[in-house]
This record gives structure tokens, sequence and C-alpha cells, in this order.
């Protein structure tokens, strides 16, 4: 059997080759060692023919989904009798509305390849939440060229040899604007695995530095796992929570950290309590004070449009950055994916007119240059009458603060 993984644009992103496709690459070292012919199609660096393949798979994220539903339109032309499989966000969140598939995969992929193997070609239209029989293996990379693994500019603020990892998934948080599926316990690889990852990227790739995707990069037990990327003598970039300690910011450090983000979102903490952040300002400013003491770059991303914003916020936002000087700061706007409490509830946030046009939602609006995007798509939802911000303010501010940041270097 030959399977196709096909990778969508990703044309939301500014740079879309700068983070790898992992969860593609997973799945296909999952299929790789029960002995499937392996191709990927990457659609990221422009278009290209597709060939033919018994399987096609995709991971389809909401504004993925219009552009996959047309290369699988065009691929079924060209060949009939091939068979696709969409997984991922997307068809997750919304099975029934994720069309033109000949199967659905609900949550984690990897459990269900076992039994799509199986029954080939006859495929059910569902496959529902298949736990894994066994241990996985780390995401091999071979799957494509060098180039499309290692880059230099993942390290904003450093310029290291790099490439993406994951050493844990899922999120025990429900923030109201986060269309995270995977809610719930974080499962962390075996420090084995992880060595055995980072050595296989050291070797192979010839890889200084790792930006981390997990969602929580550091975690509560951490002595073991700090020693073990100590031992390893390589840099690394992560994400966190503001409740973390100095001393193990220090231990991290040491670990080879040299660069933390926070999610932050807002710094009005109405803002926070009411979208469920379940964090304080002044616990994030401690930590940005932690890390410029250890000589750790900050990132801090802020979403512009989040329900309970007053018009102090810009105001709120700039003493904010004056205040802390935090190394970066990502704005991006609120889009509110399926999956979210927010697109779930609106009613709950003072929300209406919802957009379902994915695929226009632009987060990181103005970020790099002045722009004349359409606010239809870049606010695609708006608040009741009295009860937030107009349309026209939450672009204003957007503009306003993606000027401030980009005049101070800030928004790389």
């Amino acid at each position: 059997m030959k399977a196709n993984f096909i990778v969508p644009s990703w044309s939301y992103w500014k740079e879309p080759l700068r983070a790898q496709p992992l969860t593609q690459l997973y799945l296909a070292t999952l299929l790789e060692e029960r002995g499937i012919n392996i191709e990927f199609t990457d659609f990221r660096d422009g278009l290209k023919e597709v060939n033919k393949a018994d399987l096609y798979l995709y991971t389809i994220a909401s504004p993925d989904y219009k552009e996959v539903k047309e290369i699988v339109k065009n691929i079924k032309k060209q060949y009939p009798k091939s068979k696709h499989i969409a997984g991922g966000p997307h068809p997750s969140i919304l099975p029934l509305e994720t069309k033109g598939f000949d199967s659905i995969v609900i949550g984690k992929g990897e459990g269900a390849l076992e039994e799509i193997i199986n029954d080939f070609p006859r495929l059910p239209s569902y496959y529902w939440n298949i736990k894994l029989k066994e241990d996985y293996p780390f995401p091999k990379r071979h799957f494509l060229p060098k180039e499309k693994i290692v880059n230099d500019n993942l390290f904003k603020t450093d310029n290291i040899k790099s490439t993406t990892a994951q050493f844990s998934f899922g999120c025990p948080y429900d923030c109201s604007f986060c269309a995270n599926y995977t809610r719930g316990p974080i499962k962390r690889n075996s420090l084995e695995k992880i060595s055995n990852e980072i050595d296989y990227l050291k070797s192979e790739y010839g890889v200084e530095g790792l930006s981390l995707q997990d969602e929580i990069s550091i975690p509560k037990k951490s002595k073991e796992y700090l020693d073990l990327l100590k031992s390893k003598k390589i840099k690394w970039r992560g994400q966190v929570r503001a409740d973390i300690s100095e001393e193990t910011l220090q231990y991290a450090k040491e670990s080879g950290l040299v660069e933390l983000s926070f999610g932050l979102e807002s710094v009005d903490q109405n803002v926070l309590d009411l979208t469920n952040k379940h964090m304080k300002v002044e616990d994030v400013e401690k930590t940005i004070k932690y890390c410029k003491k250890n000589n750790i770059k900050t990132r801090i991303y802020l979403l512009n449009g989040l329900p309970g914003e007053d018009k102090t916020i810009v105001g709120k936002t700039i003493r904010f950055i004056g205040k802390n000087k935090p190394d970066l700061i990502l704005l991006s706007s609120l889009m509110p994916y399926p999956g979210s409490p927010i697109a779930n509830n609106p009613e709950t946030y003072n929300m209406q007119n919802l957009s379902k046009d994915y695929d226009k939602f632009n987060h990181l609006m103005c970020r790099f240059e002045d722009s004349k995007d359409n606010s239809e798509d870049a606010v695609p939802y708006s608040f009741k009458s009295g009860k937030g911000l107009s349309r026209k303010q939450i672009m204003d501010n957007m503009l306003y603060l993606q000027s401030y940041l980009r005049g101070r270097n800030m928004n790389k």
C-alpha cells in the first residue's frame, strides 16, 4: 500500500516553512514501521503535481478545510479509486460538517492507523477516539527534504541551526478563546524517548537548537527532564504558564533555555477572568523579571478583541510593555474557531455574527507591514450593542498596537 500525506499551504502564516508538520511526520513514522510506502506532497512552497497513491491523509485545521476540500476533489478526478482520510482539529470538532472524505478520524489519529490498515479499502465513515495499543516512536523527519526540517530563524533572538519538536501532548486548561481539542491531562514522552529524539536530530541534521511546541514545556517535576536537556548540550525555547519559580528558571537556563514564551493574552485582569485564563497579570510581570535576571529572552502572546475589552486596552497594553520590557510580543487577532467556548456559546460573551469563513481569518493582521485588511475577515465577529467594542474600534486598536510594536522591533 502507498500512502500520501498532503500538507496544505498554511497560507495564514507569513513563513509556513518555519515550523514542521510534526503530526503528519509522526503518523507517517507509524505507518512506515508497518510496511506502508510513504510519500509527502507539501503545498507550503507552492502548487505541485500529486502522485498516485492508494490512500491520502490530511491533518486539517479549520483555516485549511476549504483548500483541502478542493485538493481532494482534484485528486479524485485524477485517481478515482483513491481513498481519502481526514483527521486533526476541524474534523474532530465538526465531524458531521466535514464532507468529501471516505473516512473521518475523530480525536488522536495514531490509534486508528492499525484499524485503517486492516480495513482498507473498505473504510468506515468514522473512527472514534481509538487508543493506541502500544507505545509509539518519535517522528522521523526523512519524509521531507532537509531544508524543510532545519532552519536558522526559529529563534527570533538568536541565529541557531534549529528545528521543532514536541515532547508532551494535551493541555489541562479551558481558556474561552482556545479551540484546543486535546484538553485534558498532559501526557509526556519518556526521558528515554526524548533522549533518543534529540540524539537523532543532532546526528542526522546537526541541530543546535529546539523550538518546543509543547503547551507547557517545563513539567512541574522538572529536575530529571532539565538534567537530560543539559546533558545534550542543546539550546531550546518553549512556552510555560507564568506560575514558574525563579529556582526552576535558573535550572532551566543551565539546561540550555534561551527564550521563554507566555500566553498572557491580555494585560487587563477583568478580561483574563472573563475568558477563563486563570492567570494574574502580576504573575507574568514577576516571571518576566525572573527571566531578565537569568538572561532568558521573553516572548509575550497577546490577543486583540477579547470579550471585556474597553477603550482603555491600548493604553494599558503600552504601559505594560513600557514597564516590563519583554523582548518580543506576538499580537494576534481573536479568531472564533470551532471548538472554542466562545464559538460554542457566543451569547455568554455578548458576541454575535461569528463568521464561518475560516479560510479568510487573519489572526496576524498587520504584524509586519501596513495592510488594507478587510475588517470583516480580520474581526470576524461583533459584540452586541453596548456590550463591547465595535468592529472598527477593534480593528483600529490592532493597527495601532502593531505599528507600535513594529516601531520597536518587538513583533519578530
